[in-house]
């Protein structure tokens, strides 16, 4: 489906409560978060882990750990809202968690959505639910084995990384189509924040889940965009930057926060064609004006037709005032001659046309000039 290929696919017979959507684009030089997150206080049955690599890279351990492997194929310049959408269309979760792919995990990370979502049930709560992410500048240890060992570590102050670990009901994330696929979101500065953006936009409340469970976040071997570390790893990180952003928050989720937009602006279409299809039209006549256009909406030549069409109605209109004040001229009889001239002359013009297009063609004009 799509453009993405499946190497691995979740073949239990019962679907998992929870979807988790893991990212890579050929970036990872570790595969831990996979290790916690087998490692979860919830049976295996009740999540399952997406693995989706923006290139043509398949990982061994992803293949092992994960329930589902995805490439995208993608070239030059990556973007992971593509990445997404392969992870959220192949999901049989009821809720959709997408999340850093190389954090530490708490044994409860999984039971905290459930929870937070009142899994099971036929209809989850309909909420945003955002972890928050510690981080530090001490590199991944080589035998980290409990989440008790982390308070060995030095974290940063706990701020709200939007970009971190974001969890919705699928079927919202469809409804308001799923992940935005415009090109201002290539590259580094982007996230699922614009998805929850939208949703709290729509209505729907989001919470932030108490610090007691979060992700863990190690740095990297070349940090981010450090002045004083220079590498050409990290050089090579800043030129992912493709767009403009607002604290290295994407501008266009920014601008769509701001001004209270729902839909992306470039959406994917199969989430299209499944949101669409989705919809429950109450009568037939209805369903004539649903099915319109398409996605792109009416065409410039629909548009000028319809302009068209709306002067020579008015025209139409107006015909009856023009009328009115040739009787008055001419006076009754005359009017009434040159009318009786007028349709003769009508009448010879149909079936001139009848015998050129066809009388079939011309039905609709066969009661004007009958009169």
């Amino acid at each position: 489906m799509g453009t993405y290929a499946i190497h691995k696919r979740n073949d239990r017979s019962n679907p998992p409560l929870v979807s988790i959507i893991l990212l890579d684009w050929s970036c990872r030089e570790r595969f831990h978060a996979l290790d916690w997150l087998t490692s979860q206080t919830v049976p295996r049955e009740q999540y399952e882990l997406i693995w989706v690599e923006l290139f043509d890279r398949v990982v061994p351990k992803a293949i092992h750990d994960a329930d589902v492997v995805i490439t995208c194929n993608q070239k030059r310049s990556y973007h992971k809202h593509k990445g997404y959408n392969a992870g959220l269309l192949e999901s049989r979760g009821q809720v959709i968690t997408v999340c850093d792919s190389d954090a530490v995990f708490p044994p409860n990370f999984i039971g905290s959505i459930i929870k937070n979502f009142r899994l099971p049930r036929d209809e989850p709560e309909q909420l945003v639910l955002m972890h928050y992410e510690w981080r530090t500048d001490a590199e991944y240890p080589e035998h980290l084995a409990s989440i008790h060992e982390l308070s060995a570590f030095v974290w940063k102050e706990l701020w709200p990384n939007v970009g971190a670990c974001m969890s919705v009901r699928k079927i919202d994330a469809m409804r308001f189509g799923g992940f935005d696929e415009h090109s201002s979101y290539r590259g580094f500065i982007c996230g699922p924040y614009d998805l929850a953006w939208r949703l709290v936009n729509a209505g729907l409340r989001e919470i932030w889940h108490e610090p007691g469970v979060a992700l863990w976040h190690f740095a990297h071997p070349a940090p981010y965009f450090h002045p004083r570390q220079f590498s050409l790893s990290n050089l090579r990180r800043w030129f992912e930057v493709t767009y403009p952003h607002c604290e290295y928050h994407a501008l266009t989720a920014v601008e769509g926060f701001s001004t209270g937009r729902v839909l992306p602006l470039e959406e994917n279409p199969e989430v299209y064609r499944l949101r669409m299809s989705g919809r429950r039209i109450g009568t037939a006549f209805e369903e004539k004006y649903a099915t319109k256009t398409g996605p792109a909406g009416f065409s410039k030549l629909q548009r000028l037709g319809l302009r068209f069409a709306l002067i020579r109605e008015g025209l139409m209109r107006c015909s009856g005032f023009l009328i009115w004040i040739v009787e008055k001229s001419l006076g009754k009889e005359r009017f009434e001659a040159l009318y009786r001239l007028f349709l003769r002359c009508a009448k010879f013009l149909l079936k001139i046309l009848e015998k050129t297009l066809g009388r079939s063609r011309l039905q609709f004009l066969r009661k004007y000039a009958n009169r």
